[in-house]
């Protein structure tokens, strides 16, 4: 097993951050780790853990840091649903055309605004066959009456008029620009469609305790997947958002990940 840090040219010709940990096996199979909202690509260690552990299994797993977040050099303003979905598309074309990839073995992982992400990549690329979503944003539409508490018909208003609007970081405490395109990409792309129309395995993750993404969203990203040839819902007992990264309780994250390592490993791996 070898972690490899380096950068990929995204098709705006910017540097996407990735973190590849690589397997010994030929042909491999692959693991695409797409992170949350303003968040770092390995998602405070938990799909570096994630990502090790699979590679005993023969997988190779590829991290990445979105538009203006982790160590990304691009401005926050060019995070929109689009920009992420053409960064994937950039790390999965490079993982194929630099390691013999699998093609009936390719997974995805999505953490909460990661999670919508991963259900919108899935509706156009059927040959990924498992999934997991962890407290995942997937609902449809930009977030109801408000998004991470702030009120969205506001945030309309001011970013239809200016191309962004200023926005509270509830995670990190700053101020932020969201783009324009970010809120017309929530209200335009459905991932409950995605979710439905798929046919792989997934595994739901989610705290009970989560009022960034409220928990009754698990019973329906869970519900959506009519088609799945498996799925499961697996409920973190006392873990809010963070899965007790914020709160200095390790064994939520653990569960999160001890139970997507249990799920990859017996429908990514052995099948």
């Amino acid at each position: 097993m070898k972690t490899l840090d380096t950068v990929i040219r995204s098709r705006r010709d910017t540097e996407i951050p990735v973190t590849i940990v690589e397997t010994d096996r030929t042909p491999c199979r692959l693991l695409i780790c797409a992170h949350g909202f303003k968040a770092n690509r390995t998602e405070d260690g938990r799909f570096l853990q994630v990502a090790q552990t699979l590679a005993e299994d023969g997988i190779t797993s590829i991290m990445m840091g979105f538009p203006g977040c982790d160590v990304s050099t691009e401005d926050f303003l060019n995070y929109s649903l689009s920009s992420c979905m053409d960064d994937i598309d950039a790390c999965y074309e490079y993982m194929k055309k630099n390691y013999e990839i699998d093609p009936d073995h390719v997974g995805m992982i999505g953490y909460s605004m990661g999670g919508r992400l991963t259900a919108l990549y899935i509706r156009k690329h059927t040959e990924i066959r498992c999934i997991g979503i962890w407290a995942g944003a997937c609902y449809d539409g930009f977030g109801g009456d408000s998004f991470l508490g702030v009120k969205t018909d506001a945030m309309r208003n001011e970013a239809k008029e200016k191309g962004y609007c200023d926005f509270y970081n509830i995670f990190d405490d700053t101020y932020i620009k969201l783009s324009r395109q970010l809120i017309e990409d929530m209200e335009s792309r459905s991932p409950i469609e995605g979710l439905k129309e798929y046919t792989g395995s997934a595994i739901v993750v989610h705290g009970d305790q989560d009022i960034t993404v409220p928990y009754e969203h698990a019973h329906d990203t869970y519900a959506s997947l009519i088609h799945a040839e498996d799925r499961k819902l697996v409920t973190v007992a006392g873990a809010d958002h963070g899965f007790g990264a914020w709160d200095d309780h390790p064994e939520l994250s653990k569960q999160l990940t001890d139970s997507t390592i249990a799920y990859f490993k017996e429908h990514l791996c052995g099948n």
